[in-house]
């Protein structure tokens, strides 16, 4: 998983890497639930993380016309963002999913690696 979000406060908008940990998961039930982890335990809180730390899910709309997705937080780490529903824009590719804000001054980007279902398994 990449993170890039804004670096200083420039005009210009130059983004930097972080190799947050983490993963989106979609359920057939229509259930987003995301984790994602920076290693840095002290990095700056945002409105979504608090101690590099960012856990939240609730039901979720998709619009594919619009490659957009919509989800209300049912549960957070960072209570304030329960009730709340969060925009963002995706593109699928291959075994990535790119996941940006539908407010692009918010200037983040994060990318997920498709995980293989485990053979042997139940369900797989």
């Amino acid at each position: 998983m990449e993170h890039d979000l804004p670096s200083g406060h420039r005009r210009e908008r130059q983004t930097e890497q972080i190799p947050y940990s983490g993963q989106v998961i979609l359920s057939k039930s229509g259930t987003l639930s995301v984790q994602a982890m920076n290693p840095d335990a002290a990095a700056e809180p945002t409105p979504c993380m608090a101690n590099g730390y960012e856990a939240y899910y609730g039901p979720v709309e998709i619009d594919q016309a619009k490659k957009t997705f919509a989800i209300t937080v049912c549960s957070s780490l960072v209570r304030n963002l329960i009730g709340q529903r969060l925009e963002r824009n995706f593109e699928v590719t291959e075994d990535q999913l790119v996941i940006t804000p539908t407010n692009a001054p918010e200037g983040w980007r994060v990318t997920y690696e498709r995980r293989r279902p485990l053979q042997g398994l139940r369900g797989s």
